[in-house]
């Protein structure tokens, strides 16, 4: 195990590999839990240690893609700027490649390393070491901090990379105060092998669970097991939860232990620092929303009857009563709303959590769904200032562990400031920390927009679209921001431990002009959108050398797009579907790069392309487009906005490229659909530029939208391909702004951009400061995603 007493924040020169030193380790923030997928080489692989919860780890050889993780202490992180990066097994310190404001560094760490210290104080000292053949686990079963008796206590190994996957390995009995002594061991042949650790205790119907630890290395020696444990367990675990078994993908699995321990402590039993805290906490109404689903399954605690009441309740719509009270959890974040239509009498589940209130704050009225949405600052801040990590995410790509990049269009200013082109990108883990090293600098960022890719190489692309205010114009104005005014012409590419492969102007091959929509196909090539000019870039390969421009129509004016080409998507056959914002098209391009056809934006006398942003390819290959019906894209003019009085969303089938029967689908509570995705299950999802357009306002929460798509197997009972899933209001959350962008990781988690705030002023600083996680809400896909989405359930 490393000194941490040694373990420091050094300055050192980026040079030639063998200078780098290792100085430390650090632990992910999480509420007593350290469990990301740290990667500990340059390309974040699988030769680190099993993930741990609730302590520090030493290394071990075993394949679970896991980083090491421990408190790395800052030192004198106040005299430098120095920057952590990731090298040959641990963090290693260099000189930025741009200097970060050192008040956002000190907050970041501060914030980061304040969890930890809980973490370090709370965890560390009560942390066994590498159980032996027969280990003991201790705890209480609780419920509204009452100890509980006569609850069978069982220990369960979750493995997921071998058969069996659910493997119990001891039990007890909770005595009168509710506290249980547990004997276990792995069985022989299993061994080898380091399992997630769960725990269940039941009595009758009622059932507590606790996702307690991602590995064997790290057990901790008392757990708590109670409402919120299990509320935490049931919403990061939703799509692996079958009864009371839990299996799935690997990493989707391994990373859910993290983004439970940001709901609740699995030590302790308190809710997590993560949710209990700004930019979360009582600023947004999800840790209301929280108590209240801990509060219902307090009742069923109390009362059996509650928990029948619970498992007719939390049934899929159509189908049979939930088995247990974990898959009646899993099951309300699968299915969060009780529209009338599904509850005439009013949400049963908010009327379970007001009999036993144990758990507050609690929420005073049915919400529109019981989806938790996460919101991430990248500290415990919530303010906007020129000291905040991000302003105004663009999108995300996910890697294969489920880490994520996020581009960002402006350098963070506060409120009622210009803000100029922004110059960073960022990299979470996948339970939302700030990735050591976070935010790259360099390659030519400059201004990003929608545009960001993951190629099958894990290099990282986004099209510098040049989002600035307009003083930013003026280059001494954008140099007191510590940015420069934006050429719209290019895309940077940064390798995966965040080192910039472009130049400082970017790659501008290929006549790349205001880019947006950013994608890889599976054969490595790179396509993109270009707003300004009506074409497409095609770079072979990711080869900038032998890039191609692809008009899309007759070349415009300069300045005056007439079809500004915003959203792009691959289909099955790896061609490329361009959905065109003002040309109200669709441009289909085939694998070589040759224009085979253009959709227009009416079929058989209806509309079905109205202001179109986003799109998407399902599990089929088929593609689906988001009309926003009002956006102009600013490219660089933004004079022909629609009324925002039809959004909808639109499906073309792959082979025939024809609207699907029906198509454009409304309802679901769309309002200004921006970004679009499709989940492992073939669902989709639409993501709301908010409720009215800018310069209009409104005291109604941005929501997201959900369809049932082509296949239909996961859709509820008697509904249809582009029927709503999502009620009249969609899902909506005081943690969302103006949406532009969603993407789904292998946990089954959508993360959503806060781009712009509600009340945006288009000219200042309209940007925002956060992105935000749904938490278990969709189903698992692969990641990245290159070309139609594929399920992750279990792999």
């Amino acid at each position: 195990m490393p000194d941490l007493a040694a373990a420091r924040w050094e300055p050192h020169r980026r040079g030639p590999r063998a200078a780098h030193r290792r100085v430390g380790s650090f632990s992910a923030w999480g509420s007593g839990v350290a469990t990301d997928a740290i990667p500990s080489g340059p390309e974040g692989g699988a030769n680190g240690d099993s993930a741990v919860v609730s302590a520090a780890t030493t290394p071990s050889e075993s394949s679970t893609g896991l980083g090491l993780v421990t408190v790395l202490s800052l030192g004198d992180v106040s005299s430098h700027d120095g920057l952590v990066d990731w090298d040959q097994g641990g963090p290693l310190v260099s000189k930025p490649r741009h200097r970060m404001p050192s008040r956002l560094l000190r907050r970041t760490l501060l914030a980061a390393v304040a969890v930890c210290g809980m973490v370090f104080a709370g965890t560390v000292a009560t942390a066994a070491a590498t159980p032996p053949r027969a280990s003991v686990l201790q705890g209480t079963v609780e419920s509204g901090g009452a100890g509980l008796s006569n609850f069978s206590v069982s220990l369960y190994a979750a493995f997921v990379d071998r058969e069996p996957r659910w493997v119990p390995l001891g039990s007890a009995k909770s005595d009168k105060k509710g506290k249980f002594r547990l004997k276990f061991a792995v069985p022989h042949g299993l061994a080898g092998s380091d399992p997630l650790l769960f725990v269940e205790a039941t009595r009758g119907p009622a059932m507590l669970a606790s996702a307690i630890s991602a590995g064997l290395g790290t057990v901790p020696q008392r757990v708590v097991v109670n409402e919120r444990t299990t509320v935490a367990t049931g919403n990061a675990f939703a799509q692996f939860i079958d009864g009371h078994r839990i299996a799935g993908n690997r990493y989707g699995m391994t990373n859910a232990v993290g983004m439970a321990a940001n709901l609740a402590d699995p030590v302790t039993g308190a809710v997590g620092s993560v949710l209990a805290t700004a930019p979360n906490g009582t600023e947004t109404s999800t840790l209301a929303t929280f108590n209240s689903l801990a509060n219902a399954i307090a009742s069923c605690v109390t009362d059996r009857a509650d928990c029948k009441t619970l498992f007719r309740a939390s049934a899929p719509p159509g189908g049979p009563p939930s088995k247990t009270v974990l898959e009646a959890v899993a099951n309300v974040v699968k299915y969060p709303a009780f529209p009338p239509s599904r509850a005439p009498k009013g949400d049963p589940v908010f009327a379970l959590s007001r009999r036993t209130p144990v758990n507050q704050p609690a929420l005073s009225a049915a919400p529109t769904s019981w989806l938790l949405f996460l919101k991430i600052t990248g500290g415990a801040y919530s303010a906007q200032d020129s000291d905040n990590l991000m302003n105004g995410p663009g999108n995300f790509a996910i890697d294969e562990k489920g880490f994520v990049w996020v581009n960002d269009n402006a350098v963070p200013r506060p409120p009622g400031e210009y803000a100029c082109a922004g110059l960073r990108l960022l990299r979470f883990t996948p339970s939302g920390q700030p990735l050591p090293g976070t935010p790259y600098f360099g390659g030519g960022l400059n201004g990003a927009g929608y545009g960001i890719t993951l190629d099958p190489n894990g290099r990282v692309w986004v099209g510098n679209f040049g989002f600035q205010d307009p003083p930013c114009l003026d280059p001494q104005f954008a140099a007191e921001q510590g940015s420069r005014p934006a050429p719209h012409n290019s895309v940077s590419v940064f390798q995966v431990d965040g080192t910039a492969l472009s130049g400082p102007d970017g790659y501008t091959d290929g006549n790349i002009s205001w880019p947006q929509g950013t994608v890889s196909d599976r054969a490595g090539n790179i396509w993109i959108a270009n707003c300004g000019n009506d074409s497409v870039t095609m770079l072979p390969g990711g080869d900038p050398a032998r890039a191609v421009n692809i008009p899309l129509g007759p070349a415009p004016e300069e300045g005056h797009p007439q079809l500004k080409p915003f959203g792009a998507t691959v289909d099955a056959r790896g061609n490329v579907w361009i959905a065109n914002n003002r040309g109200n098209a669709v441009s289909v391009i085939s694998p070589d790069g040759r224009l085979i056809d253009t959709l227009p934006g009416t079929f058989q006398g209806r509309t079905v392309l109205s202001h179109p942003v986003g799109n998407a390819t399902d599990t089929k290959g088929n593609v689906w487009v988001a009309n926003s019906d009002w956006l102009d894209s600013p490219c660089p003019t933004r004079a022909e906005l629609g009324e925002a009085e039809n959004p909808s969303i639109t499906a073309f089938r792959q082979d025939t490229r024809k609207p699907f029967p029906g198509s454009p689908f409304t309802g679901g509570g769309l309002t200004l659909p921006c970004g679009i995705a499709v989940d492992g299950k073939d669902t989709v999802w639409v993501f709301n530029f908010g409720v009215v357009p800018v310069g209009q306002t409104s005291d109604i929460p941005t929501g997201i939208s959900r369809f049932c798509g082509v296949d239909t197997r996961a859709c509820p009972k008697g509904t249809k391909t582009g029927d709503p899933i999502s009620p009249d209001t969609g899902y909506r959350s005081d943690a969302l702004e103006r949406i532009t962008g969603g993407q789904f990781d292998p946990s089954g988690n959508i993360w959503l951009t806060n781009n712009w705030k509600r009340d945006a002023d288009p000219i200042v600083n309209p940007f925002g400061n956060a992105i935000v996680v749904a938490v278990g809400a969709a189903a698992p896909v692969r990641t990245p995603l290159l070309g139609p989405p594929v399920s992750a359930e279990r792999r």
